[in-house]
């Protein structure tokens, strides 16, 4: 299959637009996990308060940053959903997705984008090497 021809949808759709599509749907179905509502009760200092496990600092649900309000309190993954090596398979990203609250963490806004940029730039580097190695 040459890259970026469409396949699925009625010829409509590239499988990237389809994956994307997939894990936009599985993303928006975990949003109702129930663990993702203990791990934000579990981490509650008090109303509109709870303790950060990346800093151990006790933040705000939500911050205003130039007029706006920011959600301050993120429900993370420990282990993320896609791994730094690449997607594996539509069983590991659903089993990843919908996990245990013990595989969950909450985090300031700050402390989610550290780990978030990271695992990106993880991710990143993964790909390159592969692509190294797919070259020679």
């Amino acid at each position: 299959m040459a890259r970026g021809e469409k396949t699925r949808c009625g010829n409509r759709w590239t499988e990237a637009r389809y994956t994307s599509f997939i894990k936009s749907a599985l993303r928006g179905a975990s949003r109702k996990w129930q663990p993702l509502n203990e791990c934000l009760r579990r981490a509650r200092v008090r109303r509109g308060w709870y303790k950060c496990e990346g800093c151990n600092k006790e933040i705000p649900s939500s911050i205003t940053i130039d007029g706006k309000r920011h959600k301050n309190a993120v429900v993370d993954h420990v282990e993320p959903i896609v791994p730094t090596t690449g997607f594996e398979s539509w069983d590991s990203f659903i089993e990843r997705l919908f996990c245990e609250v013990d595989k969950l963490q909450l985090l300031c806004r700050e402390c989610h984008n550290t780990k978030t940029k990271a695992e990106t730039a993880e991710r990143a580097a993964a790909r390159r090497a592969k692509k190294e190695v797919d070259n020679e």
